[in-house]
């Protein structure tokens, strides 16, 4: 999607690197962040369309973050990321103000189209 930004948070350098691309690919404006910490120094100068975030990471965890940015009054679309295929984890993150959480992996395809359609 031509102009739009995606601000993609997960410590794992891999993940980021293949997310990065995929979303390149599609026309993003990519944002890399490594930690929680860092996403919500500049989270309001980054401007973002979309945050694509995991759960878990060092310093805060996934769930603070997003309770964080929601206190921030930031109301776009946030979507969870994770290895955790657990319906508690899911609901947590949900409850702090995910709009969507999906289980790594899953096809690039579906996850392009997820995240496209929480920007229509």
């Amino acid at each position: 999607m031509e102009g739009k930004k995606i601000l993609i948070i997960d410590d794992d350098v891999t993940a980021l690197d293949l997310v990065d691309f995929l979303f390149e690919e599609k026309g993003f404006d990519v944002v890399r962040r490594a930690d929680g910490i860092s996403a919500l120094e500049n989270v309001e100068e980054i401007k973002p369309d979309i945050i694509l975030i995991d759960l878990m990471m060092p310093r805060m965890n996934g769930q603070e973050c997003v309770r964080q940015i929601r206190a921030k009054g930031i109301k776009i679309p946030i979507v969870a990321f994770t290895a955790l295929d657990d319906p508690e984890v899911h609901q947590e993150a949900r409850d702090a103000g995910c709009n969507l959480v999906l289980t790594k992996p899953c096809k690039p395809s579906t996850l392009v189209v997820h995240i496209e359609k929480l920007l229509k």
